[in-house]
């Protein structure tokens, strides 16, 4: 067995709950992701998935709360109160341009989308995409850019040019052509 591999010994076993006092929150869960506790709020919601820096500061303008605060210092009420604004952001009063997912194809509405969700969604509207068979959706299918960017020699794919540069020599195979040039005219 490697060393690195996790063996559970016992899979159907209750698994024991962790209980955390108030005072001592180290690791908060929101929106399915772990956030250390001792990190400033505007910092902490950025590592939420689908919440940018324009974003998190409309959070905290919303919540009336300082944003170098920590996250484990804020009380029951505003973490009730944050949770409410990611949920419902137009019930909150953020803008409709500050969301992630605007004119859905299904319901034409404007929604913001965070964590999971975002994830699932863009997988799943890829996938409709390609199966449209659109030039973006083409593109997509054989890991191609796709909003226009140069590909002749920045790179074919997302995981690097395959091959060599068009028109580029190196140093020593240009110097050797060149010495060989002057016996192929005699």
């Amino acid at each position: 067995m490697q060393a690195n591999k996790i063996t559970i010994k016992n899979p159907k076993a209750p698994v024991k709950a962790v209980a955390v006092q108030v005072g001592e929150r180290r690791i908060i869960r929101i929106a399915d992701t772990d956030i250390d506790g001792n990190k400033k709020l505007r910092d902490a919601l950025r590592l939420i998935g689908g919440i940018s820096f324009s974003y998190a500061n409309a959070i905290i303008k919303v919540l009336n709360v300082d944003g170098s605060k920590k996250l484990q210092d804020l009380d029951e009420q505003s973490m009730d109160k944050l949770k409410t604004v990611m949920k419902n952001p137009h019930e909150s009063g953020i803008p409709a341009w500050m969301y992630n997912w605007r004119r859905d194809e299904t319901t034409g509405a404007n929604i913001h989308l965070i964590g999971n969700d975002l994830k699932s969604k863009t997988t799943l509207h890829i996938q409709t995409i390609k199966g449209t068979r659109s030039y973006k959706g083409y593109r997509h299918s054989f890991n191609y850019k796709l909003r226009g960017q140069r590909v002749k020699s920045r790179g074919a794919n997302f995981k690097g040019r395959i091959g060599n540069t068009l028109g580029v020599t190196k140093k020593t195979a240009a110097a050797q052509a060149a010495a060989a040039a002057p016996e192929n005219k005699k």
